[in-house]
Protein backbone atom coordinates (compact mmCIF):
# COMPACT_ATOMS: atom_id res chain seq x y z
CA UNK A 1 0.00 0.00 0.00
CA UNK A 2 1.00 3.18 -1.22
CA UNK A 3 1.65 6.06 2.12
CA UNK A 4 1.57 9.48 0.74
CA UNK A 5 0.78 13.01 1.88
CA UNK A 6 2.65 12.87 5.42
CA UNK A 7 4.16 16.03 5.84
CA UNK A 8 5.69 17.55 9.46
CA UNK A 9 6.53 20.66 10.44
CA UNK A 10 7.84 22.42 14.08
CA UNK A 11 7.01 20.02 16.61
CA UNK A 12 4.77 20.21 19.82
CA UNK A 13 1.55 21.42 19.00
CA UNK A 14 1.20 24.26 21.27
CA UNK A 15 -2.64 25.75 22.18
CA UNK A 16 -3.47 28.06 25.11
CA UNK A 17 -7.17 29.11 25.69
CA UNK A 18 -8.60 32.07 22.96
CA UNK A 19 -7.21 35.29 23.19
CA UNK A 20 -3.94 34.47 24.40
CA UNK A 21 -0.93 33.48 22.52
CA UNK A 22 2.13 30.79 23.42
CA UNK A 23 5.57 31.23 21.67
CA UNK A 24 6.21 29.15 18.68
CA UNK A 25 8.32 25.47 19.23
CA UNK A 26 10.53 24.33 17.51
CA UNK A 27 11.78 21.03 18.58
CA UNK A 28 11.84 18.54 15.95
CA UNK A 29 9.03 15.60 15.77
CA UNK A 30 10.07 11.83 15.18
CA UNK A 31 7.41 10.32 13.05
CA UNK A 32 7.47 6.86 13.82
CA UNK A 33 5.51 4.60 11.62
CA UNK A 34 5.01 0.80 12.72
CA UNK A 35 2.81 -1.07 9.91
CA UNK A 36 1.69 -4.37 11.15
CA UNK A 37 1.13 -5.27 14.72
CA UNK A 38 1.46 -9.31 14.68
CA UNK A 39 0.89 -10.70 18.24
CA UNK A 40 -2.46 -10.96 19.89
CA UNK A 41 -1.98 -9.34 23.34
CA UNK A 42 -3.80 -10.39 26.38
CA UNK A 43 -8.15 -9.07 26.37
CA UNK A 44 -7.89 -5.52 27.39
CA UNK A 45 -9.64 -4.40 30.66
CA UNK A 46 -11.44 -1.82 30.49
CA UNK A 47 -10.60 1.68 29.13
CA UNK A 48 -8.97 4.09 31.66
CA UNK A 49 -11.32 7.00 30.10
CA UNK A 50 -14.64 7.52 30.00
CA UNK A 51 -17.55 9.41 28.29
CA UNK A 52 -18.12 12.65 30.72
CA UNK A 53 -21.50 13.68 32.47
CA UNK A 54 -22.42 17.53 33.70
CA UNK A 55 -21.38 16.26 37.05
CA UNK A 56 -17.95 14.87 36.01
CA UNK A 57 -15.23 17.04 37.95
CA UNK A 58 -12.91 19.15 35.62
CA UNK A 59 -9.72 19.03 35.55
CA UNK A 60 -7.54 21.54 37.47
CA UNK A 61 -5.19 23.91 35.67
CA UNK A 62 -2.06 21.81 37.20
CA UNK A 63 0.95 20.48 35.55
CA UNK A 64 -0.02 16.78 34.46
CA UNK A 65 2.87 15.17 33.33
CA UNK A 66 3.22 13.71 30.34
CA UNK A 67 -0.05 11.95 29.35
CA UNK A 68 0.24 9.19 26.49
CA UNK A 69 -2.71 8.95 24.87
CA UNK A 70 -3.20 6.51 21.61
CA UNK A 71 -6.01 7.35 19.00
CA UNK A 72 -7.33 4.65 17.19
CA UNK A 73 -9.58 5.55 13.98
CA UNK A 74 -11.18 3.64 11.47
CA UNK A 75 -14.24 4.36 8.75
CA UNK A 76 -16.62 3.07 6.44
CA UNK A 77 -16.55 -0.41 7.58
CA UNK A 78 -19.92 -1.31 5.71
CA UNK A 79 -18.26 -5.30 5.43
CA UNK A 80 -18.48 -7.83 7.47
CA UNK A 81 -16.14 -10.31 6.03
CA UNK A 82 -12.08 -9.76 5.57
CA UNK A 83 -11.15 -9.13 2.05
CA UNK A 84 -7.87 -10.85 1.00
CA UNK A 85 -6.33 -11.30 4.64
CA UNK A 86 -7.52 -7.73 5.61
CA UNK A 87 -10.46 -6.00 7.47
CA UNK A 88 -14.07 -7.04 8.57
CA UNK A 89 -14.99 -6.87 11.73
CA UNK A 90 -13.58 -9.51 13.38
CA UNK A 91 -10.15 -8.15 12.53
CA UNK A 92 -11.09 -4.50 13.13
CA UNK A 93 -12.22 -6.22 16.69
CA UNK A 94 -8.77 -7.85 17.14
CA UNK A 95 -7.06 -4.64 16.54
CA UNK A 96 -8.74 -2.34 18.80
CA UNK A 97 -8.75 -5.23 21.53
CA UNK A 98 -4.78 -5.36 20.86
CA UNK A 99 -4.09 -1.69 21.28
CA UNK A 100 -6.31 -1.18 24.33
CA UNK A 101 -3.95 -4.14 25.86
CA UNK A 102 -0.86 -1.97 24.93
CA UNK A 103 -2.13 1.17 25.64
CA UNK A 104 -4.25 1.92 28.71
CA UNK A 105 -5.50 5.49 27.74
CA UNK A 106 -7.13 4.80 24.08
CA UNK A 107 -9.78 6.56 22.38
CA UNK A 108 -11.53 4.83 19.61
CA UNK A 109 -12.80 7.00 16.76
CA UNK A 110 -15.01 5.88 14.25
CA UNK A 111 -15.53 7.73 11.38
CA UNK A 112 -18.96 6.86 10.27
CA UNK A 113 -20.05 5.66 6.62
CA UNK A 114 -21.02 2.19 8.03
CA UNK A 115 -24.63 1.65 8.04
CA UNK A 116 -25.20 2.08 4.71
CA UNK A 117 -25.32 0.47 1.66
CA UNK A 118 -24.28 -3.04 2.52
CA UNK A 119 -26.81 -6.00 1.61
CA UNK A 120 -28.09 -6.75 4.96
CA UNK A 121 -28.29 -3.19 5.42
CA UNK A 122 -31.40 -3.23 2.93
CA UNK A 123 -33.11 -5.77 5.44
CA UNK A 124 -32.06 -4.07 9.00
CA UNK A 125 -31.23 -0.90 8.15
CA UNK A 126 -28.12 -0.86 9.81
CA UNK A 127 -28.87 -2.95 12.99
CA UNK A 128 -26.31 -5.66 12.69
CA UNK A 129 -23.54 -3.14 12.40
CA UNK A 130 -24.49 -0.88 15.78
CA UNK A 131 -24.44 -4.89 17.29
CA UNK A 132 -21.04 -5.08 16.14
CA UNK A 133 -19.43 -2.20 17.01
CA UNK A 134 -21.02 -2.47 20.85
CA UNK A 135 -18.97 -5.16 21.43
CA UNK A 136 -16.03 -3.39 20.55
CA UNK A 137 -15.89 -0.68 23.16
CA UNK A 138 -15.77 1.96 20.62
CA UNK A 139 -16.03 5.46 22.34
CA UNK A 140 -17.27 7.62 19.49
CA UNK A 141 -18.81 7.52 16.02
CA UNK A 142 -19.37 9.82 13.47
CA UNK A 143 -22.95 10.27 12.12
CA UNK A 144 -22.18 10.87 7.87
CA UNK A 145 -24.28 10.82 5.11
CA UNK A 146 -24.79 7.07 5.04
CA UNK A 147 -25.91 7.19 8.51
CA UNK A 148 -28.60 9.16 6.92
CA UNK A 149 -29.49 6.79 4.33
CA UNK A 150 -32.49 4.87 6.21
CA UNK A 151 -33.94 8.22 7.49
CA UNK A 152 -34.05 10.61 10.72
CA UNK A 153 -36.15 7.95 12.19
CA UNK A 154 -33.73 4.78 12.18
CA UNK A 155 -31.01 6.90 12.35
CA UNK A 156 -32.19 7.76 15.88
CA UNK A 157 -33.56 4.16 17.08
CA UNK A 158 -29.52 2.91 15.71
CA UNK A 159 -28.23 5.95 18.00
CA UNK A 160 -30.19 4.32 21.16
CA UNK A 161 -29.07 0.99 20.37
CA UNK A 162 -25.56 2.08 20.24
CA UNK A 163 -23.40 1.32 23.88
CA UNK A 164 -21.47 4.78 22.60
CA UNK A 165 -22.56 8.02 21.28
CA UNK A 166 -23.08 8.91 17.65
CA UNK A 167 -21.73 12.60 17.13
CA UNK A 168 -23.53 14.98 14.60
CA UNK A 169 -22.43 19.20 15.49
CA UNK A 170 -24.21 20.93 12.48
CA UNK A 171 -27.66 18.56 12.29
CA UNK A 172 -30.22 19.96 13.83
CA UNK A 173 -34.40 19.06 14.29
CA UNK A 174 -36.19 21.18 12.32
CA UNK A 175 -39.15 21.02 15.07
CA UNK A 176 -36.91 21.58 18.02
CA UNK A 177 -33.42 23.48 16.76
CA UNK A 178 -32.01 21.02 18.91
CA UNK A 179 -29.33 18.04 18.01
CA UNK A 180 -31.73 15.22 16.92
CA UNK A 181 -33.07 12.67 18.86
CA UNK A 182 -30.09 10.17 20.24
CA UNK A 183 -27.68 11.72 18.90
CA UNK A 184 -24.88 14.40 20.41
CA UNK A 185 -23.83 17.24 19.38
CA UNK A 186 -20.22 16.99 20.98
CA UNK A 187 -18.54 14.62 23.36
CA UNK A 188 -15.94 14.87 26.09
CA UNK A 189 -14.10 12.10 26.89
CA UNK A 190 -10.81 12.09 29.55
CA UNK A 191 -7.99 10.30 29.44
CA UNK A 192 -5.79 10.08 33.02
CA UNK A 193 -6.14 13.55 33.56
CA UNK A 194 -6.43 15.02 30.17
CA UNK A 195 -10.14 15.95 28.58
CA UNK A 196 -10.85 15.44 24.96
CA UNK A 197 -13.51 16.94 22.75
CA UNK A 198 -14.88 14.80 20.05
CA UNK A 199 -16.91 16.91 17.11
CA UNK A 200 -18.08 15.99 13.73
CA UNK A 201 -19.38 17.31 10.51
CA UNK A 202 -22.51 15.54 8.67
CA UNK A 203 -22.00 16.58 4.77
CA UNK A 204 -24.65 19.30 4.16
CA UNK A 205 -25.39 17.14 0.70
CA UNK A 206 -26.98 14.62 3.05
CA UNK A 207 -29.95 16.43 2.53
CA UNK A 208 -30.44 16.00 -1.48
CA UNK A 209 -29.15 12.33 -1.05
CA UNK A 210 -30.74 11.06 1.98
CA UNK A 211 -34.16 10.35 3.30
CA UNK A 212 -33.91 13.00 5.71
CA UNK A 213 -37.30 14.56 6.36
CA UNK A 214 -36.88 16.77 9.71
CA UNK A 215 -33.12 17.26 9.64
CA UNK A 216 -31.19 20.40 8.58
CA UNK A 217 -27.71 20.39 8.20
CA UNK A 218 -26.17 23.72 9.18
CA UNK A 219 -22.59 24.73 7.80
CA UNK A 220 -20.08 22.56 9.32
CA UNK A 221 -17.57 24.89 9.33
CA UNK A 222 -19.26 27.39 11.60
CA UNK A 223 -20.69 24.70 13.57
CA UNK A 224 -17.49 23.09 14.20
CA UNK A 225 -15.76 26.60 14.99
CA UNK A 226 -18.47 27.06 17.68
CA UNK A 227 -18.59 24.28 18.80
CA UNK A 228 -14.63 24.12 19.82
CA UNK A 229 -14.86 27.16 20.85
CA UNK A 230 -17.10 26.44 23.52
CA UNK A 231 -15.09 23.45 24.54
CA UNK A 232 -12.27 24.79 25.09
CA UNK A 233 -13.46 27.80 26.98
CA UNK A 234 -14.95 24.74 29.36
CA UNK A 235 -11.59 23.02 29.88
CA UNK A 236 -11.61 20.55 27.01
CA UNK A 237 -7.62 19.61 26.18
CA UNK A 238 -7.41 18.58 23.14
CA UNK A 239 -10.22 19.24 20.04
CA UNK A 240 -10.63 16.65 17.44
CA UNK A 241 -13.39 16.41 14.79
CA UNK A 242 -14.50 13.85 12.22
CA UNK A 243 -15.76 14.46 8.84
CA UNK A 244 -16.32 13.02 5.05
CA UNK A 245 -15.63 14.34 1.63
CA UNK A 246 -19.48 14.30 0.24
CA UNK A 247 -19.62 18.09 -1.46
CA UNK A 248 -15.88 18.03 -0.87
CA UNK A 249 -16.85 18.89 2.98
CA UNK A 250 -13.48 17.70 4.24
CA UNK A 251 -11.58 19.91 2.23
CA UNK A 252 -13.34 23.23 3.76
CA UNK A 253 -12.89 21.88 7.57
CA UNK A 254 -9.20 21.31 6.70
CA UNK A 255 -8.96 24.95 5.23
CA UNK A 256 -10.72 26.56 7.66
CA UNK A 257 -8.77 23.79 10.74
CA UNK A 258 -11.59 24.31 13.49
CA UNK A 259 -9.73 21.59 15.60
CA UNK A 260 -6.63 20.35 16.95
CA UNK A 261 -7.10 16.57 14.77
CA UNK A 262 -9.21 16.87 11.56
CA UNK A 263 -9.44 12.79 10.96
CA UNK A 264 -11.40 12.81 7.56
CA UNK A 265 -12.11 10.33 4.95
CA UNK A 266 -10.37 11.33 0.75
CA UNK A 267 -11.50 8.63 -1.75
CA UNK A 268 -8.14 9.93 -3.46
CA UNK A 269 -5.84 8.96 -0.30
CA UNK A 270 -5.57 5.23 0.93
CA UNK A 271 -3.60 7.25 3.76
CA UNK A 272 -2.09 10.70 5.09
CA UNK A 273 -1.40 12.66 7.92
CA UNK A 274 0.49 15.85 7.28
CA UNK A 275 1.29 18.16 10.67
CA UNK A 276 2.71 21.55 10.67
CA UNK A 277 3.61 21.58 14.53
CA UNK A 278 -0.08 22.72 15.85
CA UNK A 279 -2.73 21.14 13.34
CA UNK A 280 -2.87 17.58 12.46
CA UNK A 281 -4.92 15.85 9.61
CA UNK A 282 -5.09 12.05 8.92
CA UNK A 283 -7.44 10.24 6.20
CA UNK A 284 -7.16 5.93 6.34
CA UNK A 285 -8.98 4.02 3.82
CA UNK A 286 -11.94 2.35 4.20
CA UNK A 287 -13.54 -1.66 5.79
CA UNK A 288 -10.39 -1.64 8.37
CA UNK A 289 -8.33 -3.03 6.00
CA UNK A 290 -5.61 -0.78 7.65
CA UNK A 291 -6.23 1.35 10.84
CA UNK A 292 -4.84 4.63 11.66
CA UNK A 293 -3.37 4.75 15.09
CA UNK A 294 -1.49 8.09 16.52
CA UNK A 295 0.18 7.86 19.66
CA UNK A 296 -0.11 11.24 21.15
CA UNK A 297 2.32 12.45 24.39
CA UNK A 298 0.60 15.28 26.07
CA UNK A 299 1.16 17.78 28.79
CA UNK A 300 -0.94 20.37 30.43
CA UNK A 301 0.66 22.91 32.51
CA UNK A 302 0.24 26.67 33.92
CA UNK A 303 1.23 29.47 31.82
CA UNK A 304 2.75 32.62 33.05
CA UNK A 305 -0.60 34.28 33.59
CA UNK A 306 -2.04 31.44 35.07
CA UNK A 307 -3.79 29.68 32.05
CA UNK A 308 -3.29 26.41 31.08
CA UNK A 309 -1.20 25.63 28.28
CA UNK A 310 -1.27 22.10 26.34
CA UNK A 311 1.78 20.79 24.14
CA UNK A 312 1.56 17.64 22.13
CA UNK A 313 3.41 15.91 19.91
CA UNK A 314 2.15 12.74 17.83
CA UNK A 315 3.35 9.59 16.67
CA UNK A 316 1.36 8.21 13.76
CA UNK A 317 1.09 4.42 13.16
CA UNK A 318 -0.44 2.30 10.46
CA UNK A 319 -1.91 -1.13 11.17
CA UNK A 320 -2.04 -3.52 8.76
CA UNK A 321 -4.84 -5.74 10.04
CA UNK A 322 -3.65 -8.71 7.67
CA UNK A 323 -1.05 -9.04 10.84
CA UNK A 324 -3.91 -9.44 13.69
CA UNK A 325 -5.82 -11.96 14.59
CA UNK A 326 -9.45 -11.99 14.16
CA UNK A 327 -11.23 -11.44 17.13
CA UNK A 328 -13.00 -15.14 17.86
CA UNK A 329 -16.43 -13.97 19.52
CA UNK A 330 -17.33 -10.83 16.79
CA UNK A 331 -16.05 -13.43 14.08
CA UNK A 332 -18.71 -15.97 15.36
CA UNK A 333 -21.54 -12.81 15.53
CA UNK A 334 -20.48 -11.63 11.98
CA UNK A 335 -20.73 -15.09 10.56
CA UNK A 336 -23.90 -15.69 12.27
CA UNK A 337 -25.02 -12.61 10.32
CA UNK A 338 -23.91 -13.20 7.28
CA UNK A 339 -25.41 -17.10 7.40
CA UNK A 340 -29.21 -15.48 8.32
CA UNK A 341 -29.43 -14.28 4.61
CA UNK A 342 -27.25 -16.43 2.71
CA UNK A 343 -29.48 -19.31 1.68
CA UNK A 344 -31.97 -16.52 0.43
CA UNK A 345 -29.46 -14.95 -1.14
CA UNK A 346 -27.74 -17.24 -2.86
CA UNK A 347 -30.83 -17.71 -5.27
CA UNK A 348 -30.30 -17.59 -8.75
CA UNK A 349 -32.08 -15.10 -10.69
CA UNK A 350 -30.62 -15.25 -14.43
CA UNK A 351 -27.78 -15.43 -16.74
CA UNK A 352 -25.98 -12.45 -18.05
CA UNK A 353 -25.42 -12.71 -22.04
CA UNK A 354 -22.51 -10.03 -22.00
CA UNK A 355 -20.38 -8.29 -19.63
CA UNK A 356 -22.08 -5.82 -17.38
CA UNK A 357 -20.09 -2.94 -15.65
CA UNK A 358 -21.88 -0.89 -12.57
CA UNK A 359 -18.63 1.52 -11.70
CA UNK A 360 -19.27 4.90 -10.47
CA UNK A 361 -18.03 6.40 -13.05
CA UNK A 362 -19.76 4.53 -16.18
CA UNK A 363 -23.18 4.96 -13.69
CA UNK A 364 -22.68 9.00 -13.32
CA UNK A 365 -21.20 10.04 -16.51
CA UNK A 366 -23.14 8.56 -19.30
CA UNK A 367 -26.06 5.63 -20.47
CA UNK A 368 -25.53 2.30 -18.33
CA UNK A 369 -26.94 -0.94 -19.49
CA UNK A 370 -27.78 -1.82 -15.99
CA UNK A 371 -29.27 1.78 -15.51
CA UNK A 372 -31.20 1.24 -18.54
CA UNK A 373 -32.62 -2.65 -17.36
CA UNK A 374 -33.76 -0.75 -14.12
CA UNK A 375 -35.99 2.14 -15.18
CA UNK A 376 -36.81 0.12 -18.14
CA UNK A 377 -38.19 -2.23 -15.56
CA UNK A 378 -39.68 0.47 -13.32
CA UNK A 379 -41.74 2.40 -16.35
CA UNK A 380 -42.84 -1.07 -17.55
CA UNK A 381 -44.18 -2.37 -13.65
CA UNK A 382 -45.96 1.25 -13.63
CA UNK A 383 -47.32 1.42 -17.01
CA UNK A 384 -45.75 5.15 -17.20
CA UNK A 385 -45.36 7.35 -20.47
CA UNK A 386 -41.15 7.94 -18.90
CA UNK A 387 -38.97 6.72 -16.38
CA UNK A 388 -36.20 8.43 -14.72
CA UNK A 389 -33.67 7.15 -11.96
CA UNK A 390 -30.39 8.04 -10.81
CA UNK A 391 -27.05 6.40 -11.27
CA UNK A 392 -26.39 7.03 -7.35
CA UNK A 393 -28.69 4.50 -6.65
CA UNK A 394 -26.70 2.25 -8.19
CA UNK A 395 -24.05 1.00 -5.57
CA UNK A 396 -22.75 -2.40 -6.90
CA UNK A 397 -18.90 -0.68 -8.30
CA UNK A 398 -18.24 -3.79 -10.06
CA UNK A 399 -17.71 -5.22 -13.43
CA UNK A 400 -19.32 -8.49 -14.09
CA UNK A 401 -18.27 -10.81 -16.93
CA UNK A 402 -20.50 -12.47 -20.03
CA UNK A 403 -21.97 -15.59 -18.41
CA UNK A 404 -22.18 -14.45 -14.97
CA UNK A 405 -24.89 -16.55 -12.79
CA UNK A 406 -26.48 -13.57 -11.59
CA UNK A 407 -27.76 -13.78 -7.59
CA UNK A 408 -30.62 -11.95 -5.64
CA UNK A 409 -27.03 -10.97 -3.61
CA UNK A 410 -25.84 -9.26 -6.62
CA UNK A 411 -29.04 -7.98 -7.38
CA UNK A 412 -29.65 -6.21 -3.89
CA UNK A 413 -25.90 -5.33 -3.59
CA UNK A 414 -26.28 -3.39 -6.63
CA UNK A 415 -29.59 -1.33 -5.56
CA UNK A 416 -29.06 -1.76 -1.68
CA UNK A 417 -31.62 1.24 -0.63
CA UNK A 418 -35.36 0.69 0.15
CA UNK A 419 -36.31 2.66 -3.20
CA UNK A 420 -39.95 2.02 -3.98
CA UNK A 421 -41.69 2.92 -7.34
CA UNK A 422 -43.74 6.36 -7.82
CA UNK A 423 -45.49 7.47 -10.76
CA UNK A 424 -46.03 11.64 -10.49
CA UNK A 425 -47.61 13.82 -12.54
CA UNK A 426 -45.27 16.26 -14.11
CA UNK A 427 -45.50 19.14 -17.00
CA UNK A 428 -42.86 18.68 -20.03
CA UNK A 429 -40.88 21.54 -18.74
CA UNK A 430 -40.80 19.91 -15.49
CA UNK A 431 -39.02 16.99 -17.14
CA UNK A 432 -36.89 19.07 -19.06
CA UNK A 433 -35.68 20.99 -16.01
CA UNK A 434 -35.60 17.90 -14.12
CA UNK A 435 -33.07 15.96 -16.50
CA UNK A 436 -31.16 19.60 -17.17
CA UNK A 437 -30.50 19.14 -13.35
CA UNK A 438 -29.35 16.19 -13.38
CA UNK A 439 -26.35 16.73 -15.56
CA UNK A 440 -25.39 19.63 -13.77
CA UNK A 441 -22.77 18.06 -11.80
CA UNK A 442 -21.16 15.32 -14.00
CA UNK A 443 -17.60 16.47 -13.42
CA UNK A 444 -17.79 15.82 -9.59
CA UNK A 445 -19.58 12.60 -10.19
CA UNK A 446 -22.69 12.96 -8.14
CA UNK A 447 -24.87 10.59 -7.92
CA UNK A 448 -28.07 12.48 -9.57
CA UNK A 449 -26.79 11.72 -13.23
CA UNK A 450 -30.04 10.39 -14.85
CA UNK A 451 -31.39 7.36 -16.74
CA UNK A 452 -34.24 7.77 -18.76
CA UNK A 453 -36.73 4.84 -20.00
CA UNK A 454 -38.73 5.65 -23.38
CA UNK A 455 -36.88 8.86 -23.55
CA UNK A 456 -34.10 10.24 -25.84
CA UNK A 457 -31.76 13.10 -24.66
CA UNK A 458 -28.67 14.68 -26.07
CA UNK A 459 -26.55 16.37 -23.74
CA UNK A 460 -23.08 18.98 -24.20
CA UNK A 461 -21.20 18.66 -21.34
CA UNK A 462 -18.99 21.53 -22.90
CA UNK A 463 -22.35 24.30 -22.06
CA UNK A 464 -22.16 25.44 -18.56
CA UNK A 465 -24.50 23.58 -15.96
CA UNK A 466 -27.98 24.92 -16.74
CA UNK A 467 -27.79 24.76 -20.05
CA UNK A 468 -26.34 21.25 -21.06
CA UNK A 469 -29.58 19.68 -22.51
CA UNK A 470 -29.83 20.58 -26.34
CA UNK A 471 -32.60 18.33 -26.91
CA UNK A 472 -35.28 15.97 -25.48
CA UNK A 473 -38.01 13.88 -26.68
CA UNK A 474 -40.51 11.05 -25.30
CA UNK A 475 -41.72 8.08 -27.34
CA UNK A 476 -40.12 9.29 -30.24
CA UNK A 477 -41.19 13.23 -30.22
CA UNK A 478 -40.05 16.38 -29.27
CA UNK A 479 -40.78 17.08 -25.07
CA UNK A 480 -44.28 19.06 -25.34
CA UNK A 481 -43.33 21.43 -22.45
CA UNK A 482 -47.06 22.37 -22.20
CA UNK A 483 -47.91 18.78 -21.85
CA UNK A 484 -48.43 16.75 -18.56
CA UNK A 485 -46.70 13.21 -18.66
CA UNK A 486 -46.97 10.00 -16.43
CA UNK A 487 -43.30 10.06 -14.79
CA UNK A 488 -42.25 6.67 -12.60
CA UNK A 489 -39.41 7.48 -10.53
CA UNK A 490 -38.20 6.04 -7.10
CA UNK A 491 -39.67 7.20 -4.13
CA UNK A 492 -36.14 8.69 -2.75
CA UNK A 493 -36.41 11.22 -5.71
CA UNK A 494 -39.78 11.83 -5.84
CA UNK A 495 -39.58 13.55 -3.05
CA UNK A 496 -36.58 15.34 -3.77
CA UNK A 497 -33.81 13.34 -2.79
CA UNK A 498 -29.97 14.09 -4.89
CA UNK A 499 -31.01 17.22 -6.24
CA UNK A 500 -33.95 16.66 -7.48
CA UNK A 501 -36.45 19.36 -5.84
CA UNK A 502 -38.52 19.98 -8.76
CA UNK A 503 -40.28 17.03 -8.47
CA UNK A 504 -41.51 16.99 -4.59
CA UNK A 505 -44.52 19.39 -5.22
CA UNK A 506 -45.68 16.80 -8.12
CA UNK A 507 -48.74 15.52 -7.70
CA UNK A 508 -48.83 11.23 -7.01
CA UNK A 509 -51.01 9.15 -9.58
CA UNK A 510 -49.47 6.49 -8.09
CA UNK A 511 -48.41 6.23 -3.87
CA UNK A 512 -45.47 4.40 -2.95
CA UNK A 513 -47.26 2.27 -0.33
CA UNK A 514 -48.45 0.49 -3.32
CA UNK A 515 -45.66 -0.80 -5.06
CA UNK A 516 -42.81 -3.19 -4.76
CA UNK A 517 -39.24 -2.14 -4.49
CA UNK A 518 -37.28 -1.34 -7.31
CA UNK A 519 -34.70 -4.29 -6.08
CA UNK A 520 -37.84 -6.69 -6.19
CA UNK A 521 -39.11 -5.68 -9.72
CA UNK A 522 -35.55 -6.03 -11.16
CA UNK A 523 -35.49 -9.65 -9.24
CA UNK A 524 -39.03 -10.59 -10.67
CA UNK A 525 -38.36 -9.05 -14.34
CA UNK A 526 -34.81 -11.13 -14.81
CA UNK A 527 -36.22 -14.00 -13.56
CA UNK A 528 -39.06 -14.27 -16.15
CA UNK A 529 -36.84 -14.88 -18.58
CA UNK A 530 -33.58 -16.44 -17.05
CA UNK A 531 -31.63 -14.22 -18.53
CA UNK A 532 -30.10 -10.40 -18.39
CA UNK A 533 -29.58 -9.07 -21.78
CA UNK A 534 -27.61 -5.69 -21.52
CA UNK A 535 -28.56 -2.86 -23.84
CA UNK A 536 -27.09 0.57 -24.69
CA UNK A 537 -29.62 2.06 -27.21
CA UNK A 538 -28.30 5.66 -27.79
CA UNK A 539 -31.08 7.28 -25.52
CA UNK A 540 -28.32 9.38 -23.43
CA UNK A 541 -26.19 10.88 -26.01
CA UNK A 542 -23.43 13.06 -23.88
CA UNK A 543 -20.90 15.30 -25.48
CA UNK A 544 -17.43 16.33 -23.61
Amino acid sequence: MDIIGISIGAAGGVRTRPGRTSPPLTASLALGLAIGLAAILPAATLPAHAQETDASPKATVADSGPVRLTILYTQGTTDLDETAGRGGMARLAGTIRQERAAHPNLLVLHGGQTLAPSVLAFYDQGAHIIDLLNGMTIDAMAALNREYHHGDDRLSARAFEAGFPIVTTNAVDRSTGRTPDGLEEAVVLTAGPLRIGVMAATPVLTRETTRTQRTEFRDPVRALAAKAAALRADGVDLVVAMTGYAGDTHRSVLAARPADIVLYQDRSRPFAVEYDGRFLSATVGPQAAWVLALDLTMQRTAGPDGQPVVTWTPAPRLIDTATVAPDPAVLIQARAYAARLDTMLRMEVGRLSAPLDTRKESLRTGENAFANAVVDTLREALDSDVALFNGGGIRGDRQYPAGTLLTRRDIYTELPFHDVGVVLDVSGQQLWDVVESGVSAVEQLQGRFPHLSNAQAEIDLGRPPGQRLRSLSVGGKPVALSGRYRLATSSFLAAGGDGYGILAGAPRLVEDRNTEFVSTQMIDQIARSGEFVPRLDGRMTVRR
